[in-house]
């Protein structure tokens, strides 16, 4: 964990002496200052790009209220539950997400599983971060909003600017006609500005993954090398100013929320949208993708088995009453996920009264949804500069608070399982460079002119759907069955002083591996090749796709082999001793502990 979370680092006797150094390493433990340092840092953590970018054009694509209703069945019976288990064992054993399966050693590989879901995450994550900083930098030039023009270098001649009519110039030397011309084939030609700006400027797209291309947006490229090195100097000097940011970082994406609901509730055709949100189409239910999306999305946008909640909670105390703080944690996370969908869909609304085109036609789906939407209501308010400036800006501050703590755990991760790579004069800066610029480079391919497909084969293949199921599966059948519920539940209990809702235990043992297994193979059943609007994914591409699946969903099953190959006796015996529940109590319960050193990064109280 970074100095980022204001903590306090303890000196701490360990109660077994005979420990590896591993476990040594583990004796002194960083500690959350207070208790709303944790909460911030959730908040930060969980509310966050997934929200405000990726569920919106996953509800638009699946059909808005029917993804709504699949959504917060997973988040009852999925969702909630395994948010807990995660931070509750963090607290309990004090380890980190690979480390923590000490308690079931032939499970470790949940751990590794979920480090390869979590690097892959952050490498295609900043890409969505560039992209905020190219929009930002695009509010500081003068004159008029570069997405709300035609006539610019980067339009065709089908650009068309809404509220126009017929022989009605924009200072170029095309003539453009409104949007929703009477005219059927010029209205069925016509592009909104917006949404050549995003494909012909930003990304400078091509037809598909046939004709990768190579890097020609070189301004992009600045952003996405910019936004590493704030990434990194985060990391590698603890940024003592980011503390202070989370006071922005959290409250202010509501504030331009709310300005924007209020906004687009009020122009023509906002009921619509709306009413394409939250009425549902039962149909899509028949859907295969549906599930799987939304299933990926509760545990995306949560952060199970990204490895972060497991080490935010190895930071609390050790009778911090993490069950009542997850419960309304994750429950604000889902909430604010809809509240950012009502603004996206009022939008969406009124763009299809605009066009006169039904809001499931009105914009391609996909991950640029946010990035075509957004910009067109941040135009309609007064001052649409500074608007839309403070809403990229913010867009990429929660993507930072994301983004560090995936990171940072990462390389905490990775330093735990190695420790000799974090050795030495400068060995912690040392391991972050050879995370951060391998990452880096990886990222690299996603600028390209075909950089947007291979996006969109990592966002929904190697970090979310199906890998993400295949570990929650696992992890809640390692607890609720190998572990025990009973015992997790005595370790809540000696921690808060109850125990938690009976619910939850019967969701470990049988409700959320149920509910997993169910949408896993009703994917298979039904599964359909990848697409991106109009443009379907060829077959070697989706077979690249699930290749990236397996690749965190191996582990889980190799590592287990790997446990019982390592046993001595017969292979039921191997089997019984791979199975052995190890004790996590490596910590001191006493509170009577000193503190070495702080390092806090919230602005002390005068």
């Amino acid at each position: 964990m970074s100095e980022k979370t204001c903590k306090v680092i303890y000196d701490e006797k360990e109660i077994d002496s005979s420990k590896s150094s591993s476990e040594e390493d583990n004796s002194t433990r960083e500690t959350w200052g207070k208790q709303w340092e944790f909460i911030f840092a959730m908040v930060g953590y969980s509310v966050g790009l997934g929200n405000v970018w990726r569920f919106p054009y996953l509800c638009y694509r699946n059909g808005g209220g029917a993804f709504l209703l699949v959504y917060f069945l997973i988040m009852l019976v999925g969702g909630i539950p395994m948010f807990f288990l995660e931070v509750a064992i963090g607290q309990y054993t004090r380890l980190g997400a690979v480390e923590v399966w000490k308690i079931l050693p032939s499970m470790k590989g949940i751990g590794y599983g979920c480090t390869f879901v979590n690097l892959v995450f952050s490498t295609y994550n900043m890409v969505v971060m560039a992209w905020s900083v190219y929009y930002f930098f695009n509010c500081l030039f003068p004159g008029e909003l570069p997405w709300t023009l035609c006539g610019q270098w980067w339009n065709s001649p089908d650009c068309r600017l809404p509220g126009f009519q017929e022989n009605q110039t924009t200072g170029g030397n095309d003539t453009y006609i409104m949007v929703n011309s009477s005219d059927a084939n010029m209205s069925a030609l016509a592009v909104s500005p917006e949404s050549e700006f995003w494909r012909r400027n930003v990304l400078q797209q091509s037809s598909g993954l046939s004709e990768i291309g190579t890097i020609t947006n070189w301004p992009l490229v600045a952003c996405f090398l910019g936004s590493w090195l704030v990434i990194y100097l985060c990391i590698f000097k603890g940024t003592r100013w980011s503390g202070k940011v989370v006071y922005f970082t959290s409250t202010l994406p509501y504030v331009l929320l709310a300005v924007l609901l209020v906004r687009g509730l009020t122009l023509e055709g906002a009921s619509t949208g709306i009413e394409y949100l939250l009425k549902p189409n039962f149909t899509k239910l028949k859907e295969a993708q549906v599930w799987v999306d939304a299933g990926g999305q509760i545990f995306f946008s949560y952060g199970i088995c990204f490895t972060v909640l497991i080490a935010f909670g190895s930071f609390n105390k050790f009778n911090n009453n993490c069950y009542r703080q997850c419960v309304i944690l994750s429950s604000t996370c889902s909430l604010t996920s809809l509240f950012s969908s009502l603004v996206i869909f009022s939008l969406l609304g009124h763009m299809a009264f605009i066009q006169d085109k039904d809001v499931s036609q009105v914009a391609v789906g996909g991950p640029g949804l946010v990035f075509l939407v957004y910009p067109v209501g941040l135009s309609l308010l007064p001052m649409p500069k500074l608007w839309s400036g403070l809403f990229f800006a913010t867009l990429f501050l929660v993507g930072v608070d994301t983004q560090f703590a995936c990171v940072e755990c990462g390389v905490s991760t990775i330093a735990d399982v190695v420790p000799r790579m974090k050795r030495g004069k400068y060995g912690q800066e040392k391991l972050t460079a050879i995370v951060a610029g391998t990452l880096l480079l990886l990222g690299l391919p996603l600028l390209t002119n075909g950089g947007i497909y291979l996006f969109e084969l990592l966002n929904m293949y190697a970090a979310s759907g199906i890998s993400l199921l295949w570990l929650v599966f696992f992890e809640a059948i390692a607890i609720g069955w190998i572990y025990g519920a009973d015992r997790f539940y005595g370790n809540i209990e000696s921690m808060i002083g109850y125990f938690p809702i009976g619910y939850f235990k019967y969701c470990y043992k049988f409700i959320t591996p149920g509910m997993a297994t169910f949408i896993f193979l009703f994917y298979c059943i039904n599964s359909k090749p990848l697409k991106q609007g109009d443009y379907e994914y060829p077959l070697w591409a989706n077979v690249i796709g699930w290749c990236l699946s397996l690749t965190s969903m191996i582990c889980v099953p190799g590592w287990f082999a790997f446990s019982v190959w390592r046993k001595q006796g017969s292979f039921v015996e191997r089997i019984k001793a791979a199975l052995e529940v190890k004790d996590p109590n490596t910590r001191v319960l006493s509170e009577k502990r000193e503190p070495v050193e702080v390092l806090s990064l919230i602005p002390a109280k005068n």
